[in-house]
């Protein structure tokens, strides 16, 4: 006879005590049928019950006009939030659509993972949602039906900012495990999807066993390094220290971190079709209008004039248009926040935290020596090649004028702005210069945070394309033999990142950049390509733009 079975699947949230009950909950909730105090053993709970009505369905217009079928068709979501008190937390167990009621931001982040880091069995993984924590705007999820194990999924141990994780997970000191001793499938992310008993003093006990789990030393979970990179809450304890800060280096101050432009990720797909962009609110003066891969120092320049307790407001209100023209004045979609344009790292207690698309996350120490470290060994790897003085100047083709310049030397081809065409890339750069020794050369100014990762893509995307597509390379060799008939060109086994701006060291790269920059030697070293680096003697923009004036 099976053994009987007190536990249903119910979804639970954790939230930081201290409030009112009521006050975990949005206050406009529509068709409530019930909002009270109700007593859970010894506890005194709250719950919510009602359901929400929708009229007609969006797509009905569509299917009357295709048919003359006029489809009215309300719909019903009924939804029930249970809060529980549990020691110095309150737990929020949802049902039907009864997540959509809880207040996002007195919600535990990362509660449900921290559990799943310690439970979860990592040879019987279902499946992985994760975030890129870069400028680019990947969102991946994989799933295995039949289960795989961690290394299945291919993860990177580092830049990945994994949201959900569902699996195999060991339930010992819960309700559910003592009843059937068995494991159950559980969905872990910042809610915790799992089975609960139905009886109430079985319930408390079970709340109270999962803050102990989640306390619980991680030092031997194989999935530890999920708990390395965190959005912070909103009410973390440091957020106003990393705001004053962020605020300093707004003004142009130096000693809390770096600071740069990175494209938002909804922006990111008109990066080749924007002129210009232009802020608009920023303190006085008007609005500035910038040219796509320059404007931190003016916007620098500008938050200078703003006191710093009023730069963060002044960053929350000021909008951002990205525009066709270089004037300014032809928009080419909706206004995004200044918030989200600005990138900015600085280091607390040994640990990094980072400024990334309007929001703060927290990188673990370890985690961070260990990057400083594979990057430091591999900025080792520097390039004898030769580059004249870059001077600025000004124009939108100031790096295609500058490999033009590198390429009267003897031995050295430009083939910036000649791209390739195959069947995967209709649009390939196989690089900005060809070297004498048959090096191809990938050249960046790098005077903003994206600059690293456009170079690092670029790199990336014309060595996997000259490995693995003959048109690749056969244009490469088409292109070469154009600019000099006694020269051939074989397989290319030697990439070199060339950049101005500033040196090669890891204290002058993002954090994420120096994540972007291992994983593209780990891709090169599976290709059997060498990396290599060099610095570009150079003038500053800021230099270089007095002496025009001046001449």
């Amino acid at each position: 006879m099976p053994p009987r079975i007190s536990c249903q699947p119910c979804t639970v949230y954790r939230l930081e005590g201290g409030l009112d009950l009521v006050e975990y909950l949005i206050a406009e909730a529509d068709g409530v049928e019930y909002d009270a105090p109700v007593r859970l053993g010894d506890v005194d709970g709250h719950l919510l019950v009602g359901t929400r009505h929708t009229e007609r369905p969006q797509w009905a217009d569509h299917v009357q006009s295709l048919t003359g079928y006029d489809a009215e068709l309300p719909g019903v979501q009924p939804y029930a939030v249970l809060l529980v008190p549990v020691g110095r937390w309150v737990f929020a167990l949802t049902f039907g659509s009864g997540h959509q009621l809880i207040e996002d931001d007195l919600v535990d982040q990362g509660f449900g993972l921290m559990f799943g880091i310690r439970r979860l069995d990592t040879e019987r993984l279902g499946s992985i949602a994760s975030a890129a924590l870069d400028v680019s705007a990947r969102l991946s999820l994989t799933s295995f039906p039949g289960g795989s194990d961690l290394a299945g999924f291919r993860l990177e141990p580092f830049g990945e900012l994994i949201t959900r994780v569902t699996g195999s997970a060991n339930l010992d000191g819960l309700t559910y495990e003592s009843e059937t001793h068995r494991r159950h499938q559980v969905r872990a992310g910042n809610s915790l999807s799992l089975p609960l008993p139905s009886s109430a003093h079985a319930l408390v006990k079970d709340l109270a066993a999962l803050t102990r789990i989640v306390d619980q030393p991680d030092e031997h979970s194989a999935l530890r390094f999920v708990a390395q990179t965190r959005k912070l809450d909103r009410h973390h304890r440091l957020l106003p220290l990393l705001r004053a800060r962020l605020a300093t280096a707004l003004g142009g101050e130096t000693g809390t971190g770096p600071l740069a432009l990175a494209w938002p990720n909804t922006e990111i797909r008109d990066i080749e079709s924007a002129g210009s962009f232009r802020v608009n609110r920023l303190g006085r003066g008007g609005p500035l209008v910038l040219a796509p891969h320059e404007g931190l120092g003016d916007l620098v320049d500008r938050f200078a004039t703003i006191d710093p307790s009023a730069r963060l407001d002044q960053l929350r209100k000021a909008q951002v248009a990205m525009c066709f023209d270089t004037a300014g004045r032809a928009d080419m979609g909706t206004p995004t926040s200044l918030r989200k344009w600005f990138a900015f790292e600085t280091t607390i207690d040994n640990a990094r935290y980072c400024y990334h698309q309007g929001e703060w996350f927290r990188i673990g120490e370890g985690f961070v020596e260990q990057i400083r470290d594979q990057v430091t060994e591999l900025l080792t790897h520097r390039s004898d090649l030769q580059f004249p003085l870059w001077l600025p100047t000004g124009a939108q083709d100031d790096e295609h004028r500058y490999c033009e310049q590198v390429a009267r030397q003897p031995g050295y081809l430009c083939l910036d702005q000649d791209f390739a065409r195959t069947p995967f890339n209709p649009r390939l750069e196989l690089c900005d210069i060809v070297g004498p020794g048959d090096e191809l050369v990938h050249v960046k100014w790098l005077g903003r945070a994206t600059a690293a990762s456009h170079l690092f893509t670029q790199a990336l995307a014309a060595a996997e394309s000259l490995r693995e597509e003959p048109e690749a390379l056969q244009q490469l060799g088409q292109k070469v033999l154009a600019r000099d008939r006694n020269r051939t060109i074989a397989t290319p086994s030697t990439f070199v990142l060339a950049i101005a701006d500033r040196p090669w060291s890891v204290d002058h790269l993002f954090t994420m950049s120096q994540i972007s920059l291992i994983r593209l030697d780990r891709v090169m070293r599976q290709l059997r390509m060498r990396l290599e680096f060099a610095e570009i003697p150079f003038v500053s923009k800021k230099e270089a733009k007095l002496a025009r004036h001046a001449a």
